[in-house]
């Protein structure tokens, strides 16, 4: 599919993960020949008739091309998205960007660090490591326990190369605090020769994957995070997605990002820019 054609999709599948969270699941033609499959942290632009056109990352997509995006209610386009039925049609381009990287050979051990509606861009990169039965270490920060997605499909683990760590700012669902500090409490019983075996993954508010990354550095451990940032066009041409100084685009060259670019990026965890391309304090 060529990522710059709008094709119309009709949703055929609507589930209600939580308060003003949906996943939405519509098919696209697999056997077409511009068909391009997507990566685990790929995004898609999604249009809503007589609205507007967003980014949004894949929440899921199998082989036989049945996709979805999972969409909290944050403005006009996807309070608009909310109100979808089945039955409904919406515009897609893409999928865009530069998704997650598997992990090298020599990569023993995994986290996969999820703040909040960060857990919908990581589902198929924690699917794809299911299937090649990798071991990863999940952990799950939301702010009250009226906020967790993804019920059913959470409710498989753990397993036995998963294990699950969930934790809420106010206490009301297991463990009490933010998803970086349980990370840095469990980094607390490893040897620092395990650490060097690690590779963590993160997507959520920008301030905690700065944590996460932060801690990372200290422990020497690599680190791939998607970054969240207005786009309008998805493929360059805006620059509103752009990171200084290096002038990277998160739509092009993002939107996740590993250690090596993060350490050069002012940006990160700090600013970024808004609908008239000022740059504002995140």
């Amino acid at each position: 599919m060529s990522k710059n054609v709008v094709r119309t999709v009709k949703i055929e599948h609507v589930v209600e993960e939580c308060k003003n969270v949906k996943t939405l699941n519509f098919s696209v033609d697999p056997k077409n020949n511009n068909y391009i499959s997507p990566r685990p942290g790929q995004f898609i632009m999604v249009w809503v008739p007589g609205v507007d056109e967003i980014p949004i990352s894949l929440s899921h997509y199998d082989s036989k091309g049945n996709w979805s995006i999972t969409v909290k209610k944050v403005g006009e386009c996807t309070k608009a998205l909310l109100d979808l039925n089945v039955g409904d049609y919406i515009g897609i381009r893409g999928p865009f960007g530069n998704g997650f990287e598997l992990p090298p050979e020599k990569c023993k051990e995994v986290f996969i660090i999820a703040g909040g509606i960060g857990l919908a861009p990581l589902r198929p990169l924690i699917l794809e490591l299911k299937e090649n039965h990798h071991p990863f270490k999940l952990v799950i920060g939301i702010k009250t326990r009226d906020e967790m997605i993804f019920k059913e499909f959470c409710k498989n683990f753990p397993e036995d190369n998963v294990s699950n760590f969930y934790c809420t700012d106010d206490g009301s669902y297991a463990l009490k605090g933010l998803a970086s500090d349980i990370f840095t409490e469990i980094l607390k019983d490893y040897p620092r020769e395990r650490t060097k075996n690690l590779l963590v993954y993160t997507c959520g508010p920008e301030k905690m994957m700065f944590k996460i990354f932060k801690t990372c550095e200290r422990y020497g451990i690599p680190l791939q995070a998607s970054l969240e940032r207005i786009m309008r066009c998805g493929c360059g041409l805006c620059g509103l997605c752009v990171l200084d100084p290096l002038g990277l685009l998160t739509c092009t060259d993002g939107p996740v990002f590993d250690s090596e670019i993060l350490r050069k990026v002012d940006d990160f965890g700090r600013f970024k820019r808004d609908f008239t391309g000022k740059k504002v304090l995140i």
